[in-house]
């Protein structure tokens, strides 16, 4: 409201107003839906969208993207992603490809979020991904983990983290990390994180079944 009443008042800058207009607009929109997803949860009407999907190939399509938004924002950090040379070693998953994005890209925000200028030298964010047997069985997962060198977790938030408004930033809600498990179980799969043993930034990890095989 106060980006509209200023450009009615000074239309010599239009343009830096639009964009703020444009960027909080975007803020709201991601509360919005940030508020219905809690609301779908804790109600237990989150409804998934199933389709067998290369979640490699997902991965690496946001990577990609937030690589894009990295070099336009000028951001300091620096995104990693081992992409096997072999095409045909995909990770075959039956999960809903518009709420996995949600989770990734959630992920990926925080890691920027927290890791860009850190230490006075520019960030790092690795994104691996893995198959594993769940829990000692023959069943098997795949584990996505996010890690950074940034900030890390505050010891206060941990025993928290995946609650509604776990946050001590000025910016976060607080609700996103809350929606993400809420995703995640809703898949099967389970969520964590854990400060790094060097003392430098955090990893966030998230396991999904794997698909049957057809």
């Amino acid at each position: 409201l106060s980006y509209s009443e200023l450009l009615q008042k000074h239309p010599e800058r239009k343009e830096e107003m639009i964009q703020a207009l444009s960027r909080n607009a975007g803020r709201l929109q991601r509360l919005t839906d940030d508020i219905l997803d809690v609301t779908r949860i804790e109600s237990e009407t989150l409804m998934l969208r199933i389709e067998r999907l290369n979640i490699r190939d997902l991965i690496s399509n946001i990577i990609e993207d937030y690589r894009n938004q990295i070099e336009k924002n000028n951001d300091y950090v620096e995104l990693y992603h081992y992409k096997p040379e072999n095409n045909d070693d995909s990770i075959i998953v039956e999960a809903d490809r518009a709420r996995l994005f949600q989770v990734i890209s959630n992920l990926l925000d925080n890691a920027v979020k927290f890791t860009n200028k850190q230490y006075n030298k520019r960030g790092s964010i690795d994104v691996n991904v893995e198959k594993k047997n769940k829990n000692g069985n023959k069943k098997q997962e795949v584990i996505v983990a996010i890690i950074d060198n940034g900030t890390g977790i505050d010891p206060e938030i941990m025993p928290r983290l995946f609650t509604r408004f776990a946050t001590k930033s000025e910016t976060g809600t607080g609700l996103g990390l809350f929606v993400c498990k809420g995703i995640i179980e809703a898949h099967g799969g389970r969520i964590w994180a854990e400060n790094n043993s060097d003392g430098k930034g955090a990893t966030f990890s998230f396991s999904i079944p794997l698909a049957m095989e057809v």
